[in-house]
């Protein structure tokens, strides 16, 4: 029932969308060509403004727009929508005056287009995000009482627009109960089946735990007859979180889910994009070349490249290359990865570091096979070995090879902290898991997003 209805809201926010785009058009016909024939005009600018429209429509989906996690009112997506426009402009601008092939000059009236349709999709999303933040939440009794379910909680109930609201939760054993829970929990003594009908259950969430013991799984199927469908926390958690909760798999679900499974025509497809792409930046790359190098050896006493181990694919090392932003002998400076902003940065590494130019010279690192465009980001082997020790199954990240950018870095607001290596490595072992063409691509372009709208790092 939930995932029918997260489906339900996502496609109605799509046609949402695409009505608020042709509304626009039209109304910038009314506007620009009230005289006759109205009909004329629609039909000369339908075919240009629907290419126009379905590459905006692509664009919102890899931004996210459609995943219900992030659209909720919050200053954040409006931030996003309106830099989503943004690019959406740039691209059209593009499409019309590089490809002249529809003999129309719509400098007018693609601006009214933009300004219309941006100022209407933010108040038809304010309008829908708030209606179904309050409407159409399935209630969901969790079988089994952690700290990992509290936490889940407690997330659905700061994004209401997922459809979720956890009802109750029912002991499995000898589970603590926490102080003040917010929500019903029940023991293990009571009918799960009148649980179900006075909670009005419409999904029951169950631990990997549950499946060991014989009585509460006879106990779930008297969800049965009743139609209320039951899922394994985990895969209930990445579906709404996009990230494998790790505290809870064991060996068993990596032998079923990451070890030993191969994409050959995938893993073959992506080192033939990765090639076709590294030369395609070798160019601007070696034309820009001996400006930054210039720049770098100017402003510090140094080297030009920056070089440093890291570990890769199977656990082998490899030198990742990059423009040097830093002072000579930084690494004896005492500063906390992750920290604030970071003393020993030179000025030209500063600009190198806002604008992403320092990480150019990965191209070679990804021409050698060493790395990919998208995968995990490589850590240093002293980190490795402390985050091993710290950190369950961490080694497995290691199953692929690692990437310039990844699902970690375009979910999360600080991947560079050592501290924030547990949510990173959720996200990566969820890229791993799900690793498709598609979410290579939609890494790749939310990067590009990510990369416009930032200030650097």
């Amino acid at each position: 029932m939930g995932i029918q209805r997260r489906i339900l809201k996502s496609f109605i926010l799509v046609s949402g969308d695409i009505a608020i785009f042709y509304a626009a058009l039209f109304l910038m016909v009314f506007v620009r060509h009230y005289e006759l024939p109205l009909k004329y005009h629609l039909y000369v600018h339908l075919a240009p403004f629907s290419i126009i429209f379905g590459i905006w429509l692509a664009v919102f989906f890899i931004s996210g727009l459609y995943e219900l996690r992030i659209v909720k009112n919050t200053p954040a997506f409006y931030d996003r929508l309106y830099k989503v426009f943004l690019f959406n402009a740039a691209v059209a601008i593009s499409v019309f005056y590089l490809l002249p092939y529809f003999h129309i000059t719509p400098r007018a009236n693609l601006f009214i287009v933009i300004v219309i349709a941006f100022l209407f999709v933010a108040a038809w999303r304010f309008a829908a995000q708030s209606v179904m933040a309050r409407r159409g939440a399935s209630r969901v009794l969790f079988f089994g009482l952690s700290r990992e379910v509290v936490e889940l909680a407690d997330f659905l109930k700061q994004n209401p627009q997922l459809g979720y609201i956890t009802a109750a939760s029912m002991t499995a054993g000898e589970e603590e109960a926490p102080e003040n829970p917010p929500f019903k929990i029940f023991s293990f003594n009571h009918h799960l089946r009148h649980i179900i009908q006075d909670e009005r259950i419409e999904l029951i969430v169950a631990s990997s735990e549950i499946k060991k013991s014989e009585a509460l799984v006879r106990m779930l199927f008297q969800a049965v007859p009743l139609g209320v469908p039951v899922i394994d926390f985990i895969s209930f958690y990445e579906s709404v979180t996009g990230k494998i909760q790790v505290s809870l798999v064991g060996e068993a679900w990596f032998l079923e889910n990451l070890v030993g499974v191969k994409k050959n025509y995938y893993e073959f497809f992506k080192r033939a994009v990765d090639l076709l792409t590294t030369a395609a930046l070798g160019v601007p790359a070696l034309a820009l070349f001996p400006f930054i190098a210039l720049a770098v050896k100017i402003d510090s006493a140094g080297p030009i490249f920056y070089k440093q181990r890291r570990v890769g694919r199977d656990g082998k090392e490899f030198s990742l290359v990059k423009y040097r932003s830093m002072t000579k002998d930084a690494e004896k400076m005492d500063w906390r990865k992750g920290g604030s902003t970071d003393p020993r940065l030179t000025r030209v590494g500063a600009i190198l570091r806002k604008s992403y130019l320092d990480e150019l010279p990965q191209i070679i690192n990804v021409f050698r096979g060493e790395m990919s465009f998208v995968g995990p980001r490589p850590e240093r082997p002293e980190f490795v070995r402390e985050l091993k020790e710290k950190i369950p199954f961490y080694e497995i990240r290691l199953l692929v090879k690692p990437g310039i950018t990844g699902w970690a870095q375009v979910n999360m607001e600080n991947d560079a902290s050592v501290e924030d290596a547990m949510e990173k490595i959720q996200y990566d072992l969820a890229y791993i898991k799900n690793r498709s063409v598609w979410l290579d691509v939609t890494i790749a372009l939310r990067t590009i997003m990510t990369m416009l709208s930032r200030s650097g790092r």
